[in-house]
C-alpha cells in the first residue's frame, strides 16, 4: 500500500511525498524521482493520509467532508488478532504440476513487454578476459537499489531484457558526480549506463564494474546480479561487498573479486581498459591478477 503526494512517477523530478506501509525507504524507490521524500507508516495512517489526501491530516483530531457537506472523522481501526476461521484455508488458484513436464510447452507473446522466456547465459570461455573496459567506478554507497532500481521498473521483473534498462542507473559516477552518465570508450560521448554497456556488448566488448565498500547492500535481489551478467558485464572489482550480492553473482556465473589492496580503488581511472589474468588456477589461495592498459607498470592481486 502507497499514498502519493503529486503525481505519480514524476519525471520532472518536482518535490514529492510518498507514504507506504512496506519496505524501506530509499531514495527514488516508488517513482524514479530523486526529489521524492519517502516514509514508511503503518497501513491504518497510510490509508487515513490517502483518504484525507493531506500529510498534515491527523486522524485523531480532524475532521472529513463527505459529498453532501457533512463532517465526520474516522472511526478509529480495529484489529483481529487471530484469524476467526484459523489459518486452515482452500487454496483454489492451485494447480498441480504435471506429471512428465517434458512436453510442457510455455507460451509467451514475443512482444510482451512485461514477459520473456529466460535463455542460458553462455559458459565461460575457459580463457583470461582481456581488452575489458571500465563501465562505471561507483562513488560511495552502492545498494542494490543503485544497481536494479524498483518501483515503475517493477512492472518488468519478468522481462529481462526490458529491466536491464535500470541497470546501475542510481550509482554515482566517481569521475564526474552523476547519476547514470558514464563515458563510452567506443566514441568518447557520454551516455546512460546500461546504453553504454549495451553498446558494449553489440561491439562484443566486455566491461567491468568497479565498487566501493560493502558493494551491493540491501535488498537480495536477483536482477541487481542478472543484469549485468545479460548486458555483458565481465567481472564486478569492489573492495568488498554484501555477502548476499556477492553469492548471487557467482549464482549467475559473474566473477565477484575484491581488492587485496583497498587503495588499489584509487588507482582506476576512467580510460582504463582491464586484463583478468590467472583466471584458469584462480583459487582462494591463488589470486588471479588484473591489469590496466593505460598504466601497464601496475600489476595488482585480486582475492
Amino acid at each position: 500500500m502507497y499514498w502519493t503526494v503529486g503525481k505519480a512517477f514524476n519525471r520532472s523530478y518536482k518535490k514529492n511525498s510518498i507514504v507506504t506501509s512496506y519496505n524501506s525507504n530509499f531514495s527514488k524507490r516508488n517513482d524514479g524521482n530523486p526529489n521524492t521524500h519517502a516514509f514508511v507508516a503503518s497501513p491504518e495512517i497510510t490509508t487515513a493520509l490517502a483518504i484525507a489526501g493531506s500529510l498534515s491530516f491527523n486522524p485523531l483530531t480532524d475532521y472529513l467532508t463527505n459529498d453532501k457537506g457533512e463532517k465526520f472523522k474516522l472511526e478509529e481501526p480495529l484489529g483481529i488478532e487471530m484469524p476467526v476461521k484459523g489459518y486452515a484455508v482452500e487454496d483454489a488458484g492451485f494447480q498441480a504440476p504435471a506429471e512428465d513436464g517434458s512436453k510442457v510447452e510455455v507460451l509467451v507473446s514475443p512482444t510482451s513487454d512485461r514477459l520473456q522466456i529466460l535463455e542460458p547465459f553462455k559458459a565461460w570461455e575457459g580463457t583470461d578476459l582481456k581488452g575489458l573496459k571500465l563501465l562505471i567506478k561507483a562513488k560511495g554507497k552502492c545498494t542494490t537499489d543503485h544497481i536494479s532500481m524498483a518501483g515503475p521498473w517493477l512492472k518488468f521483473r519478468g522481462h529481462l531484457d526490458n529491466i536491464s534498462n535500470n541497470m546501475l542507473i542510481g550509482a554515482l559516477n566517481f569521475f564526474n558526480e552523476k547519476t547514470d552518465n558514464v563515458k563510452n570508450q567506443l566514441t568518447g560521448e557520454y551516455g546512460t549506463v546500461p546504453g553504454t554497456q549495451r553498446a558494449y556488448k553489440a561491439a562484443g566488448v566486455g566491461s567491468v564494474v568497479v565498487g566501493d565498500e560493502n558493494y551491493g547492500e540491501g535488498s537480495s535481489r536477483e536482477h541487481a546480479a542478472m543484469e549485468p551478467r545479460f548486458l555483458g558485464v565481465r567481472a564486478v572489482l569492489v573492495k568488498s561487498f554484501a555477502r548476499i550480492h556477492e553469492t548471487n553473482l557467482k549464482k549467475q556465473g559473474m566473477l565477484g573479486l575484491t581488492f587485496a589492496d583497498k587503495e588499489d580503488y584509487n588507482k582506476i581511472q576512467e580510460d582504463d581498459s582491464i586484463d583478468i589474468i590467472g583466471l584458469t588456477s584462480f583459487a582462494p589461495a591463488n589470486n588471479c591478477k588484473w591489469f590496466l592498459t593505460m598504466l601497464m607498470e601496475h600489476q595488482i592481486p585480486l582475492m
